[in-house]
């Protein structure tokens, strides 16, 4: 006899999955368990010779109860896990703890049946068919539907809240929505309201032409929901050469869009893309989003949102410097390096942690403004004429006016347009000097200095450190802050930064300089600036 085990907390399945186990046709010992506490229970009970669970129940995850009766040192049975929804990290541990079968809800009688005899070694007579599973579940696809919508709705009360932030929670939001309507993709924009611009949060799935992150209110078709003029805007087109532009740049067959609300407020949107049910969305699939919406209501923050707005922001923005220097081997990675260094200056210094995110930041942002700098003097393999290099000296300021309306950017604009300010006041754009620069503009200052000397460029070698550490010294207290200058000397001479020269084996040495080769060194690069490596 056969002791089996059933784990299901909807009645309908539940029967289900016993009707097909009675077609077995062998001796069985037949228990059902409706929650995790029950099955608990029988597993501690009694061995069984196989097990059919659902993955969640109203009181828990069947993983992890298995996990945790592994954990006991007690052997759990062969499992056959049945679920409507299963995560990349279910897989995995469904893998970890051996689970036997996994079948998809909603699920063919006979593939369960099949499993079944796989699982108890049931030899099945070749004459032998199984039409008899179907011919008496002819309410299959409804009773499958249901229990899809109660995981769901399970998913919606019990997952989303254990999120922390305004990303995560928007992540899993989105996984849900796709999830309730067939889609393939989607996104949640967020919006600000003052600027009139959407930003997106997070997404799944997009076919991109652009890697736009951002874009005016007026450039989607969402104004209706945002205005709250419409409830909720649905484009359906069976021609897929004609798609649809949801997104300035993302194309989808067919979408469906709701507003998301923060205080009974729009405040965003739900775009679900690519839906595999060509059919007007209507009835319960709506009720869900709507219950989905309001759930996100009540889970956001009104401070989170607007945290969560200026990081993504400030991502959107790296990500385009980092588009900016990755057409040219030279300068890849020339902001992340800056703003690493930036950081150890200012950590050596005692800055607070607020003034080293700061940092970080602005370094990462310094020359944002090279977006405006044109292709044919940005790209340039060699040396700049001095008209070109009055070009390149605009990208400061060029950088500020791209960060002037962004508020929660504004001490790292200060970086941004003051990192090629001199000492002496005799930098640009605004040739302020000495304390007038800002102590973080000072900081990156010198970091980007470095950085631009000891890195690889087309027309020349990256330069030892032991050159960089004669530059900085003898640049001291009128190009550069003095001291960011021996801060910066003190981290080469312990040797904490790393740079291509010193990869490649051709740096020279560090500090202490010997004075007769300090003197060699000034001698033979007087004719350098280190503007030419700071620009």
């Amino acid at each position: 006899m056969f002791n089996i085990l059933i784990v299901e907390d909807q009645p309908a399945v539940r029967e289900i999955i016993s009707e097909v186990i009675q077609l077995l046709q062998v001796p069985i010992h037949l228990k059902e368990a409706t929650s995790i506490k029950e099955a608990h229970v029988l597993l501690l009970q009694q061995e069984w010779d196989i097990m059919v669970t659902d993955l969640s129940l109203g009181d828990g995850n069947s993983l992890g109860l298995l996990a945790n009766i592994a954990q006991q040192g007690i052997s759990t049975p062969p499992v056959i896990l049945v679920s409507g929804f299963l995560s990349a990290t279910h897989m995995r541990q469904a893998k970890s703890l051996y689970i036997k079968h996994i079948l998809a809800k909603p699920f063919e009688p006979n593939v369960l049946l099949d499993h079944i005899q796989d699982v108890l070694e049931i030899k099945k007579d070749a004459g032998q068919t199984n039409n008899s599973c179907d011919s008496t579940h002819r309410l299959l696809p409804e009773v499958f539907e249901m229990d899809r919508k109660l995981g769901l709705l399970f998913r919606m009360f019990d997952e989303m809240p254990k999120q922390k932030d305004v990303t995560s929670v928007c992540q899993k939001a989105l996984q849900l929505a796709m999830d309730m309507v067939h889609a393939q993709g989607g996104y949640i924009a967020l919006f600000e309201r003052h600027k009139e611009k959407l930003v997106s949060i997070t997404e799944h799935g997009l076919n991109h032409q652009t890697t736009i992150t951002t874009c005016q209110l007026t450039d989607t078709p969402f104004s209706p929901l945002i205005h709250a003029s419409q409830e909720y805007i649905e484009q359906l087109n069976d021609n897929v050469s004609q798609p649809q532009l949801c997104w300035p740049g993302v194309e989808a067959s067919s979408y469906i869009a709701v507003p998301i609300y923060l205080q009974g407020v729009p405040m965003g949107i739900l775009c679900l893309t690519n839906r595999l049910d060509k059919k007007t969305l209507q009835g319960e699939s709506l009720h869900m989003l709507g219950l989905l919406v309001k759930k996100l209501d009540t889970l956001l923050d009104n401070r989170a949102v607007h945290a969560a707005l200026a990081d993504s922001m400030n991502q959107t923005l790296i990500a385009l410097v980092r588009s900016l220097e990755a057409r040219d081997r030279y300068t890849k990675d020339h902001s992340s390096r800056v703003s690493q260094l930036s950081v150890l200056f200012a950590q050596t210094l005692g800055l607070d942690a607020d003034s080293i995110q700061l940092i970080h930041t602005g370094g990462l942002l310094h020359d944002i403004g090279k977006v405006g700098i044109a292709d044919s003097v940005l790209l340039k393999p060699g040396r700049y004429t001095e008209q070109e290099y009055a070009i390149m000296k605009a990208h400061p300021a060029i950088g500020d006016s791209i960060l002037m309306n962004m508020d929660t950017l504004a001490r790292e604009r200060l970086i941004v347009r003051h990192h090629h300010e001199r000492w002496d006041g005799k930098g640009y754009p605004d040739k302020i000097g000495g304390a007038e620069i800002p102590l973080e503009a000072r900081i990156v200052c010198v970091a980007d200095a470095i950085d631009a000397m000891t890195t690889h460029r087309v027309y020349r070698q990256a330069k030892p450190l032991s050159f960089c550490a004669e530059q900085l010294e003898f640049a001291s207290g009128t190009q550069f802050d003095p001291q960011v200058v021996a801060v910066a000397l003190d981290a080469i001479a312990q040797g904490k930064i790393d740079t291509q020269a010193k990869s490649n084996n051709c740096d020279e040495g560090v500090l202490p300089l010997q004075a007769s080769l300090a003197q060699d060194l000034r001698e033979r690069f007087k004719h350098y600036h280190v503007g030419e490596y700071h620009a």
